[in-house]
């Protein structure tokens, strides 16, 4: 695996200006993908089947990701977004793209659909990237008449001022490759060039250890309580609020990716998932909804006060036992995975450092102790742990 840890400006990169570019799903997260491949410089097709979703990303685009992207220090003085960025809702509008990121539904059939439409559409030499956090670029490509041009482009959330793209694919060309470092580094981004393609990358699968972890403690402590012990930790966002802010219903839905390849590993109790699915049936879907396991104001979790913030060791614990998986699985080294950690969540110290701090020994005592309470397959403790 590669990585280039340089800090880089929009726009300055061998893939920004001019390069004919497309993103397929006008969300949080492809609005966001378009605004920087805008800022890089690249021309832009934004498309969406549901024109409420594009008109609600275009408002965006012209009037609230400049200002996003200057907080990021992305910024550029090139012209505005909306000079380089169209919008359409059917996929023959990038016919002439060069480079195509899908940020659609987590289902594998979706995103193969999509893909067949796509390649009906672009020329055979150009790359489509996936956005996938809980699929491999190469099952999405499995039936593809082009393999070797799809890779995956991962993101963290939120994309624009989160300094990493994760970037791999085990069918996909070393060119096909290249080209997604090149646009990610064009974008201000430092990419990730993973080792072994496994379900979850590299920086959803740590995050699936914590949200994971998260859950379980609801048995013993409520969500309040388990946030408030996570900030203390130093973590920039708890495991509950990050599952509000993805949304309850795609974090169930990427458990279910999950399940595939790590079984129960990510599962939450069971009685945690049907009090989740309740929640996204009444319209409590998490931050998108206003509310979930916390009501949300301008974009943040308002969190009651809690007179004992809830131990999250076991949360910690199960973080650093999946790093330790994950170095084991080949996905990423020791030092990969604590610059992806850090960068991709804002904070200010990566799963090793941790280790390196508590002690491994403590930490597999923890792991060991909650996973006799719980037979949860997130604490069953790493061979290589302690």
């Amino acid at each position: 695996m590669t990585n280039d840890t340089t800090d880089h400006a929009g726009g300055d990169g061998p893939a920004g200006d001019g390069l004919r570019t497309g993103v397929v799903g006008a969300g949080v997260m492809g609005r966001d993908i378009a605004a920087l491949l805008a800022n890089a410089g690249c021309e832009v097709v934004l498309v969406d089947v549901d024109a409420d979703a594009l008109a609600a990303a275009e408002s965006y685009l012209q009037r609230e990701a400049s200002a996003a992207l200057a907080d990021a220090g992305l910024a550029t003085d090139t012209d505005p977004l909306a000079d380089r960025t169209s919008y359409a809702t059917d996929l023959d509008a990038l016919a002439d793209c060069e480079f195509v990121v899908e940020a659609i539904s987590e289902s594998l059939d979706a995103k193969r659909g999509l893909l067949a439409e796509l390649e009906a559409v672009l020329a055979p030499d150009a790359v489509v990237g996936t956005n996938t956090s809980s699929l491999t670029a190469s099952a999405v490509a499995a039936e593809a008449e082009y393999p070797e041009r799809v890779v995956l482009f991962h993101f963290a959330n939120p994309a624009i001022p989160r300094d990493v793209v994760e970037i791999n694919g085990e069918s996909a060309s070393e060119d096909a490759l290249a080209l997604a470092e090149s646009v990610a580094r064009a974008m201000g981004k430092t990419p990730f060039r993973l080792g072994t393609e496994r379900r979850a990358n590299g920086l959803s699968r740590l995050s699936a250890a914590i949200k994971c972890a998260g859950t379980w403690e609801l048995l013993d402590a409520d969500a309040a309580e388990i946030e408030v012990g996570a900030r203390n930790m130093g973590f920039p966002r708890g495991p509950l609020a990050f599952i509000d802010l993805i949304g309850l219903d795609i974090h169930l839905a990427t458990v279910d990716n999950l399940a595939v390849e790590y079984g129960g590993r990510f599962a939450p109790p069971e009685s945690v998932r049907e009090r989740m699915e309740t929640m996204v049936a009444d319209g409590r879907a998490g931050a998108k909804d206003g509310e979930g396991f916390f009501r949300w104001e301008d974009g943040e979790a308002v969190l009651p006060a809690v007179e004992s913030p809830h131990d999250v060791q076991p949360i910690v614990a199960a973080l650093v036992n999946e790093a330790h998986r994950m170095v084991a699985d080949g996905v990423a080294d020791r030092e990969t995975l604590n610059e992806i950690l850090k960068r991709g969540s804002g904070g200010a110290i990566g799963p090793f450092d941790i280790e390196g701090m508590v002690g491994g020994d403590v930490l597999r005592d923890v792991l060991e102790s909650r996973y006799a309470e719980t037979g949860a397959g997130v604490f069953e403790p790493a061979e290589t742990l302690g």
